[in-house]
């Protein structure tokens, strides 16, 4: 209910690193129809529903410029993965990949040593949990975020998010919120001085944030 007074007073925009597929699988987000939505962590802008095509032309000559395609990444890794952590792997909207692996088989030399590798070829590795992210350095949720500012008229930009990917879309809003759960705490570089760090997690938190959201709408 209070996500649905969000979506009719302001201009809501779903932001995810899931895949299109697992997007179209949020079912109380198809309900809410947003105008908007931001997936596979900025590399797809979905407008009613279908990829921006100008976004995605952007985005592909981004990577071109700057990072080995997709494809090459997956070569290299093959050359580095081994079957004692390696458990399984998901390739989204070809743009990034996701493993599932052993932490306790995943060594943090090898960890490190991937890191370094496949810095100089223009993407970023990093565990969250048992997901092991592979994606070029340049797709990012704020990117996409930055873009679509420039196409909307808006006064307050809000941010919420729980995960160190988030952490460049939260530092660009003017007022962010973050949980007490998940690794942006841990891992940010450095606190961000216009974000609510809540106590709260899960639905605690979401009401808080949505509650808070319409405060400001009022004010």
């Amino acid at each position: 209910m209070l996500l649905q007074k969000v979506c009719q007073q302001t201009l809501f925009v779903p932001v995810t690193t899931r895949a299109y597929a697992q997007y179209e699988r949020l079912h109380f987000i198809e309900k809410l129809q947003p105008t908007f939505a931001i997936i596979s962590n900025g590399g797809i802008l979905l407008e009613n529903g279908r990829p921006n095509e100008a976004w995605a032309k952007i985005v592909r000559q981004r990577i071109e410029d700057s990072a080995i395609s997709y494809a090459e990444m997956l070569q290299h890794f093959h050359s580095v993965k081994s079957s004692t952590w390696l458990k399984q792997s998901f390739h989204m909207d070809s743009l990034f990949a996701v493993h599932y692996v052993d932490r306790d088989a995943l060594s943090l030399e090898q960890y490190q040593a991937m890191m370094q590798s496949f810095d100089k070829y223009g993407w970023r590795i990093w565990l969250n949990g048992r997901k092991l992210y592979m994606m070029p350095k340049i797709l990012t949720k704020e990117s996409a975020i930055a873009y679509l500012r420039e196409h909307c008229v808006h006064d307050t930009h809000i941010a919420a998010g729980d995960s160190i990917m988030d952490y460049g879309m939260l530092a660009m809003a003017d007022i962010g919120y973050t949980p007490s759960h998940g690794d942006l705490k841990d891992k940010q570089p450095q606190a961000l001085g216009n974000t609510v760090y809540s106590t709260l997690n899960g639905e605690a938190f979401t009401k808080e944030l949505l509650e808070a959201v319409l405060q400001l709408v009022v004010k």
